[in-house]
């Protein structure tokens, strides 16, 4: 009897588990190095994160790009999908807001306002389940130009602008008073004078 009992344990699936693709295993994805290094620094509020996946050479599933909340009230949903935590995440009093869905290993995320900000990523295989997430989070920390910088910038620019109206404007004013001062002298040398008509 006890025998089985052993085997009915051994043989019985674990209640809740779904059987493994062997990915688990082998699958790993991460940051690039040069993102991870040191922070992003952005100052027109977006930028581009970029990653790998290792050891799943047949790969055809997708990746979920998320950035990590804060529950302590700094940061907001501002009105977008946020998934569930991991019991971890709960304890540090993290969310997660996703930013990026999709099959190909870069993301782009932009109109961000001031401030320091975490993603991590995850590998999710055909049937949706995450086989990898990465264990080191991207930092980005976004510093918008300051004001006073801009208007300078946007004055130059506009000096510059009109500096080269001006030039062009100016350029095809003297060529056309150069023409109109060709044009009469051509006509009079084409014109035979009262000695040769004789």
């Amino acid at each position: 009897m006890g025998i089985g009992w052993i085997f009915l344990i051994q043989a019985s699936p674990v209640a809740g588990q779904e059987p493994s693709d062997g990915f688990e295993s082998i699958a790993s994805v991460a940051f690039q190095p040069e993102i991870l290094k040191e922070p992003i620094v952005s100052h027109e509020g977006y930028f581009q994160l970029t990653w790998e996946l290792v050891g799943t050479p047949d790969f055809n599933g997708s990746f979920r790009v998320a950035e990590l909340i804060d529950f302590n009230g700094e940061d907001s949903l501002d009105g977008q999908r946020a998934t569930g935590s991991s019991a971890e995440e709960a304890e540090k009093g993290a969310a997660e807001r996703v930013v990026y869905e999709g099959t190909l290993p870069t993301a782009f995320v932009s109109g961000l306002s001031d401030g320091t900000y975490r993603y991590h990523v995850e590998a999710l295989d055909a049937n949706g389940r995450v086989i990898a997430v990465s264990e080191v989070p991207a930092t980005v920390q976004v510093l918008h130009w300051p004001m006073w910088q801009a208007t300078l910038l946007l004055a130059i620019g506009a000096i510059v602008f009109l500096a080269v109206i001006i030039v062009i404007v100016r350029g095809t004013w003297m060529h056309r008073l150069v023409n109109a001062e060709v044009e009469p002298n051509d006509r009079s040398s084409e014109e035979p004078t009262e000695g040769s008509r004789s």
